[in-house]
């Protein structure tokens, strides 16, 4: 039993890699995940698919919170939206307006890479589209299409399963090492650790070594995991069926439930295999949701993400691509306090919600994973306090403001730096200042807003709908006409 202290499960899917194009292995089997010669063109890509889930398994809205800062260069769907997720005040989230109530569904970094034959350049079209979603954040420059944009401007309104937002890059050069733009930004240099891959060049003369695209959608998840009648287990249902026609014997495997925390620690348990091919209303892995104290270690992490390589590279990534995934959501995937479970999510499903076209014959491996988050007794004792009241004035923001500059606000916040004020001279002279209620609501994590707005939906009180108004922290409202 592999053992890890972030509750996290990861299906990993050998044998459901879809097909887009020509396409076979494109790692070479002795090598394991290596570029080989090859005649005709290869295109890898790799990104998370993330949702919330409730006890109950139900998707949760208002998840557009940026989790990774992306450097000044990244376009936007509407104007300059890439915002911090600061635990100050701020205005916008992933590319959308803060709290959407329509996402339910975060596409995080997909990068294509490509690999021309014989190393020669070619020219070639690519499009992605994400039905029920928006392409949010892109680089390097391409033709961007959504529901209520005209022009360069953008109108934010609902989200619905009849949305579409595309991305199309004509004209693409494909071929040579030419580096990208200079940036210091951990999780834009990982992806370009794939000395193999060819540079990519748009017809304005913007140059990477990859395509990179977000977005946030209104999809359910390929999975739903919801508690147990008794609290102690975590039940896991498919709602592939929706998207994707099931085969006898489908199956996903294995399944990773973590759980990571605070300290470092972190405790893993596995499933080998689901059978798909059962259908959505039967549960097809039961799983203890705790776990004892002997089983929580550091090590766990590597042990974790070398078992994730190794299904990344079985699922079809070179090896340094999948290095370049585990190295972009380092903290995200293994070290931010939370319940989470991990899967392989087949491409089946992935060509359905996400569609990719090249206009070149290729050979195409898609391989993104799924990332549910998972809704615990801690966070409802967290609302619990801040439901209860009493509810804090915020005229200590302008004193933290004052204390921590925008970059420097963002950069504690996603470190988690209110779990660590020991060793934070600044977080701690903040954390002297912040009332009890502002506490716990950052302690209720990365997906703080959206649990708080789905609280005052369940269970409203006037303290949990007086601090919503204090703080700014409402659902985002439409305009009208």
């Amino acid at each position: 039993m592999l053992r890890i202290g972030a509750l996290v499960v990861v299906v990993v899917v050998a044998g459901l890699v879809g097909l887009v194009g020509t396409q076979a292995a494109a790692g070479s089997p002795e090598g394991g995940g290596t570029p080989r010669a090859q005649d005709h063109l290869v295109v890898h890509e790799w990104g998370t698919f993330t949702v919330l889930q409730d006890e109950q398994g139900r998707s949760v809205g208002a998840i557009n919170t940026d989790d990774e800062p992306l450097p000044d260069f990244v376009h936007n769907l509407s104007g300059a939206l890439n915002g911090p997720s600061s635990p100050l005040p701020t205005v916008h989230f992933k590319g959308v307006v803060r709290n959407h109530p329509d996402v339910y569904t975060r596409l995080e970094t997909p990068v294509i890479y490509f690999y021309p034959p014989g190393g020669r350049q070619m020219t070639v079209d690519v499009e992605v589209s994400f039905p029920a979603g928006w392409l949010t954040q892109y680089y390097p420059e391409a033709k961007v299409t959504a529901d209520g944009r005209e022009g360069n401007s953008f109108q934010f309104g609902p989200l619905g399963y009849k949305s579409i937002g595309t991305l199309a890059w004509k004209g693409l050069k494909v071929g040579g090492t030419g580096a990208g733009p200079a940036t210091d930004m951990p999780a834009w240099l990982a992806p370009r650790q794939v000395p193999a891959a060819a540079s990519v060049t748009t017809t304005g003369g913007q140059t990477e070594r990859y395509l990179f695209y977000r977005g946030v959608g209104r999809i359910e998840a390929p999975l739903s995991v919801s508690r147990g009648s008794d609290g102690t287990t975590l039940n896991v249902r498919s709602q592939i069926g929706n998207a994707v026609q099931l085969r006898p014997g489908m199956k996903m495997g294995p399944l990773w439930l973590v759980d990571a925390r605070p300290d470092g620690t972190s405790a893993v348990r596995t499933i080998e295999s689901i059978d798909l091919s059962k259908g959505r209303d039967n549960v097809l892995a039961t799983i203890g949701s705790s776990f004892s104290e002997a089983e929580y270690s550091r090590v766990n992490v590597g042990l974790l993400r070398e078992s994730m390589k190794t299904a990344l590279v079985t699922a079809g990534l070179f090896s340094d691509e999948a290095e370049g995934l585990l190295n972009t959501w380092e903290a995200s995937y293994f070290r931010r306090p939370g319940l989470r479970m991990f899967f392989m999510v087949p491409a089946e499903w992935t060509d359905v919600h996400l569609p990719l076209r090249v206009s070149e014959p290729a050979e195409i491996k898609r391989v993104m994973v799924g990332r549910i988050e998972l809704v615990t007794p801690r966070h409802r004792e967290l609302l619990k306090q801040i439901s209860a009241g009493p509810t804090s004035q915020p005229d200590w923001v302008q004193q933290a403001r004052e204390q921590l500059g925008p970059r420097e606000q963002d950069r504690y916040y996603r470190e988690d730096w209110y779990l660590h004020a020991d060793r934070n001279p600044t977080a701690a002279r903040l954390l002297a200042t912040m009332p009890e209620d502002y506490r716990a609501y950052l302690q209720l994590g990365r997906f703080r807003n959206a649990l708080l707005l789905d609280e005052a939906k369940r269970n409203p009180s006037d303290a949990l709908t007086t601090f919503i108004e204090r703080y700014e922290l409402d659902a985002h409202r439409f305009q009208q006409g």
